[in-house]
């Protein structure tokens, strides 16, 4: 049994059910450390990309020496991430409330540099898919400071019917065969205008065996910039690493 905590917030933002702010900024002393924890928590759904401590504080409702400090506690734990000042959650977040998609955690972040140079290469958002139930989810994005109202736009889940990365992740339950759409004999998948228009995708499964669950790696981007022909062999080639270096770990790992 899971328990799940909601935190409230009152028309101002700052969360209710524990001690309101006080007139000089601080909050009460009662509120315990793990609501100021998952405040903080909260708060990033309520933020896009990475954020400052100064705004966590203010969605939190917190002071932003606390913020600073619980910031601290789940980067010591993994569930958040910082460089310059500037912070993320991580994949650990995700797994605990998706964990039925089966996949290691740490594969997500053995993938990550592979990801990041495909962006530099295509200069489109870069993202990491796994399947979810009756979704696709986005475990990882990679987008630069122009791409990333693109990026986050398009949410965390994607129709598994109609593209590019659902293709190949219903490909591998069905067999390899899709009734409507097969995946073409390249292994890229393709999405132009379907889920929605002005879209385009263009998918590679990670991994693709009777046993292991697909990691699949997708470049999205605005129809009018995307050249397919072009992007399709970035995304082959960079998929194609990503697994060598996956494998190569775990053959590390098991030798250790």
């Amino acid at each position: 049994m899971v328990a799940v905590l909601s935190i409230s917030t009152s028309r101002t933002g700052a969360p209710t059910g524990g001690d309101a702010p006080r007139p000089d900024g601080n909050i009460a002393t009662g509120r315990t450390s793990a609501a100021k924890v998952l405040a903080v928590l909260e708060a990033f759904s309520l933020c896009r990309g990475e954020v400052g401590v100064a705004e966590l504080a203010r969605k939190a409702g917190l002071p932003k020496s606390t913020t600073h400090r619980m910031l601290g506690v789940l980067c010591d734990e993994g569930f958040v991430r910082t460089a310059a000042g500037r912070y993320e959650l991580t994949v650990k977040v995700a797994t605990l409330a998706h964990s039925d998609t089966d996949v290691e955690p740490g594969l997500y972040d053995r993938v990550l540099p592979h990801l990041t140079d495909l962006h530099e290469t295509v200069k489109h958002p870069v993202l990491l898919v796994v399947r979810d139930g009756s979704v696709a989810r986005v475990v990882k994005r990679v987008c630069g400071s122009r791409t990333a109202g693109f990026a986050t736009h398009l949410g965390d889940t994607l129709p598994l019917h109609c593209t590019a990365a659902g293709k190949l992740l219903l490909a591998h339950v069905d067999g390899g065969r899709l009734q409507r759409q097969p995946v073409p004999a390249g292994g890229v998948a393709v999405d132009v205008n379907e889920w929605r228009f002005g879209v385009t995708s263009l998918a590679v499964a990670l991994r693709d065996s009777a046993t292991a669950p697909p990691v699949v790696i997708t470049v999205v981007g605005p129809s009018a910039r995307v050249d397919v022909r072009a992007v399709a062999p970035a995304l082959k080639r960079v998929a194609h690493h990503a697994a060598l270096g996956v494998r190569d770990s775990q053959l590390r790992s098991i030798a250790t």
